[in-house]
């Protein structure tokens, strides 16, 4: 469907249609619009990656609990202070700025670094995996009404076009005017604020994977003739990249540049060209590996003799979160755990480092969980921004809301974030403290040693403390509830650029309250638990597409 009729850009606060519609009466596409004009209203100030974030002390009547502060901000101390991304502008905007500031030219990728990304990415490469990211660009969606949606036409690279996508919608959401002649960008975008839009999200990953303000800019081409066919080509490729002769097949233009905003500047002048066209995914992913450097990217792994594109051409968790967290870790918990009882020769294995990189600017939630198999930290349920990459064991989506309010931890949720962190800090297993450590875990929450007496008392069981029990006790010390009171509705949105069978954009309707979901009727498919491990109590409505 298209657009409701009115003002498709958002040059005010507020919004008045010129033909008003009943809610009920609009397509998905509709609603979602509306409701991101609304959301303008109560949008905070923009925070741009890099730039500095003034706290100021949240307003709140008498009686209320104050809001949760301002989500940090990563640490990069060795960047140029004026090293700064700046908003996606239309083209009037793009004279005012001028050509990229800093002179560029290019130089071919060494042989032998050129394999090592090669093994880095695809490792014992398969031609058919090969295939899968080949001919693949950034393209957007031909669906009226979805013009801001990448468009995949190819399984495999939906585990970087999901997180790109969730930078995009950062921008187009959450950027207001903060001061700034440019104006945020049109909902129903085009080619133009397309272009511009996309090198902001690539330029954002970028200036998140490194703490200096050095930055790779990387064209990768083929040397094929461009009518071999894509199942042939591949196959010559594998046979390159497992070989170790890469540059047979590959060559690599790599720009180095000290200023991101040169970088967001390539990007846009290349993505109606060799962004959009073959190897266009592949192209960006080199230039986020050679920024970071493929040696820290290895040392971010657990594992570093492994490949970031796995079988049937998938992302890996690495991968994944490179993109969302500028480091390749290999797991989704917050923090770093030993595996094994001796730390001296047992393995560490990373997640999420919380004191490292913030608050993640966007989330992210995994089936997995749902299934058992693994569990999502804190740091990634609870993001900056409502924006979550949705992971399941063949593809990633991204599901969002307009209302910034909705990424904002309450009362109770901060203290048990703190309060997890604490436990798992001096934690013998999953769930389980030694007594011994009880005195520090409370100083760790900020309850004063005269309150250790009446902890021993009421929480060591034969030496142990567990999760559960000192988790409700320091809520009854707080006096935080554990009742949310009248159920809250959500809604959320969920994109999937793949085709087919989309693009589709869906409603994720939430109703929270204190009922199990179970027993309120909510359906128990996969997605709607993988939802509940982020809102435990929701019930949960899909509209199908």
């Amino acid at each position: 469907g298209s657009p409701a009729r009115g003002s498709s850009s958002f040059p005010n606060r507020s919004v008045v249609f010129d033909d008003p519609m009943d809610i009920s009466q609009m397509t998905e596409e509709q609603q979602l619009e509306a409701a991101m004009k609304l959301s303008l209203q109560e949008a905070g100030p923009v925070q741009f990656p890099g730039a500095t974030v003034v706290h100021r002390p949240p307003e709140t009547r008498a009686g209320e609990p104050s809001k949760p502060p301002d989500p940090g901000k990563t640490v990069l101390s060795g960047k140029d202070p004026q090293d700064l991304l700046v908003p996606p502008v239309r083209s009037s905007a793009k004279k005012q700025r001028g050509e990229p500031k800093e002179a560029t030219t290019s130089q071919a990728l060494g042989d032998g670094d050129l394999n090592a990304l090669m093994r880095l990415l695809f490792g014992d490469a398969d031609a058919l995996d090969l295939e899968r990211w080949l001919g693949v660009g950034f393209q957007f969606c031909p669906r009226a009404g979805l013009e801001w949606g990448l468009w995949q036409k190819h399984g495999g690279p939906c585990g970087v076009f999901a997180p790109v996508q969730a930078f995009m919608l950062k921008h187009l959401l959450f950027a207001v005017d903060g001061g700034r002649q440019e104006r945020p960008l049109a909902l129903k975008a085009d080619d133009e604020s397309q272009s511009a839009l996309l090198a902001y999200a690539l330029a954002s990953v970028l200036f998140h994977s490194t703490s200096s303000s050095s930055y790779a800019v990387c064209q990768v081409t083929c040397k094929t003739d461009a009518a071999l066919p894509l199942r042939d080509a591949a196959q010559l490729a594998a046979s390159a990249v497992t070989t170790g002769d890469a540059s047979r097949f590959f060559s690599v233009a790599t720009t180095r540049i000290s200023r991101v905003v040169d970088a967001q500047q390539l990007f846009e002048q290349g993505a109606d060209s060799w962004l959009s066209g073959q190897c266009g995914v592949l192209s960006f992913l080199t230039s986020l590996l050679v920024t970071r450097s493929m040696t820290s990217v290895r040392e971010d792994m657990d594992d570093p003799t492994s490949p970031l594109i796995g079988r049937f051409g998938h992302c890996s968790q690495e991968l994944v979160n490179l993109i969302l967290t500028g480091e390749a870790t290999s797991n989704v918990f917050d923090g770093t755990r030993w595996l094994g009882d001796d730390p001296s020769s047992g393995l560490l294995v990373k997640g999420i480092d919380g004191d490292r990189i913030g608050t993640p600017t966007v989330g992210f939630l995994s089936e997995h969980e749902a299934m058992k198999y693994l569990s999502v930290g804190t740091l990634l349920k609870h993001p900056a921004y409502p924006l979550w990459v949705v992971g399941s064991p063949t593809h990633y989506t991204i599901l969002f809301s307009v209302r910034r309010s909705d990424a904002q931890l309450s009362e109770e949720a901060q203290l048990e974030q703190r309060t997890k962190k604490v436990f798992a800090d001096h934690a013998l297993d999953e769930g389980l403290a030694m007594s011994t450590n009880l005195g520090a875990m409370l100083q760790g929450v900020g309850i004063g040693a005269d309150n250790l007496p009446q902890a021993q008392r009421e929480l060591v069981h034969e030496d142990i403390v567990l999760w559960e029990d000192f988790i409700s006790w320091v809520k009854r010390h707080f006096g935080v509830s554990g009742t949310r009171g009248e159920a809250t509705k959500l809604q959320l949105y969920l994109y999937d650029g793949q085709d087919p069978p989309g693009p589709t954009l869906r409603t994720v309707s939430l109703e929270l309250n204190d009922i199990d979901p179970s027993l309120a009727g909510g359906d128990d498919d996969t997605f709607t638990k993988t939802i509940n491990t982020r809102w435990p109590n929701a019930v949960v409505t899909v509209q199908q597409a």
